[in-house]
């Protein structure tokens, strides 16, 4: 349930950081209520070296409470999301309004992929098989997060699906005889 009002809050007011602003506000005010009580119950304020101690430990609070929630979210998406693999039968890096796209033709239909989403890569593959040596074989991989996920979480994973820098990769394997090494 708690994660469930933590995923639902970050998706909501993903650019305000909702939980710092209000854990640095709840410590903010109980750093006050410190000062106010000491006033009242001896007449000084507490001297400036112990403001600033508790400030510093308020805002390493904030933070701390900052990286507990992206590493909670960052490790479930990791778990989450899913690499899916499929066969290319063909692509071409084509240009369109300015901008570079890469169009793949896959055994699961045809992809259209801003070339600054994908990483291309290129292997040699040695091989003893002679009927694979000098072939070439293209495979496209993606994350993808799962359907069947609570609103909620599925919204928000997609949204983080998004600003990975490079979640497709279009791979070329060819195959090379494989010799014996001196």
């Amino acid at each position: 349930m708690m994660k469930k009002l933590i995923y639902t809050m970050v998706l909501a007011d993903k650019d305000n950081h909702i939980f710092a602003t209000t854990g640095t506000l709840f410590f903010a005010i109980q750093l006050i209520i410190a000062v106010i009580y000491t006033f009242i119950t001896s007449g000084s304020f507490l001297n400036i070296k112990l403001i600033a101690i508790l400030f510093v430990i308020n805002l390493l609070l904030a933070f701390l409470e900052i990286f507990a929630i992206r590493f909670m979210m960052i490790h479930d998406f990791d778990n989450t999301a899913e690499p899916v693999e499929y066969k290319v039968d063909s692509y071409s890096l084509s240009k369109a309004s300015g901008k570079e796209f890469y169009t793949i033709r896959t055994n699961k239909g045809t992809k259209v992929i801003d070339k600054d989403r994908v990483d291309v890569v290129h292997m040699e593959v040695f091989t003893d098989d002679q009927n694979k040596i000098g072939t070439t074989e293209v495979k496209y991989a993606e994350l993808k997060v799962p359907e069947n996920l609570p609103k909620y979480k599925f919204d928000l994973f997609t949204d983080m699906l998004k600003h990975v820098k490079n979640p497709s990769m279009l791979m070329t394997f060819k195959y090379v005889k494989n010799e014996a090494k001196d």
